[in-house]
């Protein structure tokens, strides 16, 4: 429990009708979830508005409510009226919870792609340093060692501050998450103390929420400037200066940097004498133009170079020791649907991964190309999902076609759209590769296999798109779907 001043802290309503003098048991913006004295938030989302559910919340026990527009309510009921609920809902979040973050050493990775990767990297750094640690990922989040679910990539404020609270509790000391642009514009990750940040890059993905590719690149320069320290906090960043946009930031920043590079000489950490096949990544990284260290990983594919690469930065702004550093980074075996080999089969390489944005699904392609033997071929199944940014379709479609000897293109998550619609602005993009060598098969699970049939001894299978997820998405609902399965199931059928 906890009085409604102490929450309301900080707060700067618009106008507050009622008493404030009151204890509140808890806080949710699910009217289904209020029990006797909770604070409920109105939440405008997507789909639904949370104003449409304040007489249901205020009939299941709601003793206050958070709103973006006068409601006429019971005497009782204590109205806050807020210019944003989302924002408010953040702000009251952390003062409910005392701000657990502030108690965690907290690292957080924006960017396109490699955000998951990255996490896993340092979480098994600090967990080979003997440390204490809570993750929020993509794939899976836990506390030591309790798997947490959550519905989205990165959860709302409240889902986050009760996290890094259970964090406290359990006795973690380090916390390591994703920071997605959704979660920065939409207040998710408002008032939480972080530490570090890392700047993966930066590639075209979700325009149809930001439009244009600036919009999405402010977005995330947000954690890394000045105007907004007292809203993120942080000490330090660790950048990728290969990209056009991470260079951008290394200007833009107030933070001390760690820069990292394959290309550059001029940064703080680069990599040389690289080697990489499916077996793994060797190869010498330079701290600060005088210490070289050699860097054993298992995991696969160039692009897992710059993961590593950021994962080295962060444990140096984490004083952990370059020995245990490197053994982190050795002990990650691979994380599910990132560039993931299927073992069962045997006669032929099949790799599933997440690829599902231009830049991801080129650098699948062009590791798995660099590592094909003479005479053998790169097939590809892929397809893009619905009600997402349509303009990436006909250019993944034309990178799939410059580099695959065959595709097969297929659904991804069609949601409301037509998955043949989907596949036609994907073929655009093959014909204009010059690439008459593929198959449309709507359904995603004979995609697979018909793929499977047609490879050969050396061959390359790539599945991209969905990686780790386990479904389906379609119209309203989910099936249980995983790339993973259907391919081991093919090579059960075989033998």
């Amino acid at each position: 429990m906890m009085n409604l001043n102490q929450i309301l802290k900080n707060l700067k309503p618009i106008e507050i009708k009622g008493e404030v003098n009151k204890e509140i048991s808890d806080i949710t913006y699910n009217s289904k979830k209020v029990e006797e004295n909770s604070l409920f938030v109105a939440i405008s989302g997507f789909k639904k508005d949370g104003h449409d559910f304040i007489f249901h919340a205020v009939k299941n026990g709601a003793a206050a409510v958070v709103t973006q527009k006068k409601i006429i309510t019971e005497n009782k009921v204590t109205q806050i009226i807020v210019s944003d609920c989302r924002e408010a809902l953040a702000r009251i979040s952390s003062n409910f919870y005392q701000s657990p973050s502030s108690g965690l050493t907290l690292t957080g990775i924006t960017g396109t792609n490699g955000k998951t990767t990255t996490a896993f990297l340092i979480d098994s750094i600090l967990k080979n340093a003997d440390k204490k640690t809570s993750l929020i990922t993509t794939i899976k989040s836990f506390v030591l060692n309790k798997k947490i679910l959550f519905d989205r990539t990165t959860p709302e404020s409240l889902e986050l501050n009760k996290f890094f609270q259970e964090s406290l509790n359990a006795g973690a000391v380090f916390s390591t998450m994703e920071v997605s642009s959704h979660a920065i514009d939409l207040h998710r990750v408002d008032y939480l103390d972080f530490d570090y940040f890392i700047f993966t890059n930066l590639t075209q993905d979700h325009l149809d929420y930001h439009n244009n590719m600036q919009n999405y690149f402010n977005t995330k320069k947000r954690l890394f400037i000045k105007e907004f320290r007292a809203l993120y906090s942080g000490k330090g960043a660790v950048i990728n200066a290969d990209d056009i946009f991470g260079r951008q930031l290394l200007k833009a920043t107030d933070l001390q940097t760690l820069s990292y590079s394959v290309i550059s000489k001029d940064t703080d950490i680069k990599a040389e004498n690289i080697t990489s096949n499916t077996a793994g990544i060797e190869m010498d990284v330079i701290i600060g133009n005088k210490k070289k260290v050699k860097i054993k990983s298992r995991l696969s594919g160039y692009f897992n170079v710059y993961n590593i690469l950021a994962s080295i930065g962060a444990g140096i702004f984490l004083n952990i020791d370059m020995p245990l550093i490197q053994k982190g980074i050795s002990n990650m075996s691979g994380v599910n649907g990132r560039f993931e080999k299927v073992e069962e089969i045997k006669d032929f390489t099949v790799i599933v991964d997440y690829a599902h944005t231009p830049d991801g699904l080129e650098n699948v392609l062009s590791t798995a190309s660099s590592i094909l033997t003479s005479g053998s071929r790169m097939i590809t199944v892929f397809g893009c999902g619905g009600d997402r940014d349509k303009i990436k379709r006909k250019i993944m479609g034309t990178i799939a076609g410059k580099i695959s000897d065959l595709i097969f293109i297929t659904s991804d998550n069609p949601r409301t759209e037509d998955p043949l619609s989907i596949i036609e602005m994907i073929e655009e993009g093959v014909k204009d590769s010059g690439n008459k060598n593929y198959i449309k098969i709507v359904d995603r699970a004979k995609a697979i296999s018909e793929a499977l049939n047609a490879a050969g001894k050396n061959d390359i299978v790539i599945i991209a798109g969905k990686g780790h997820e386990d479904y389906q998405e379609f119209n309203g609902y989910r099936i249980f779907f995983s790339d993973q399965k259907i391919a081991k199931d093919w090579a059960v059928r075989r033998k």
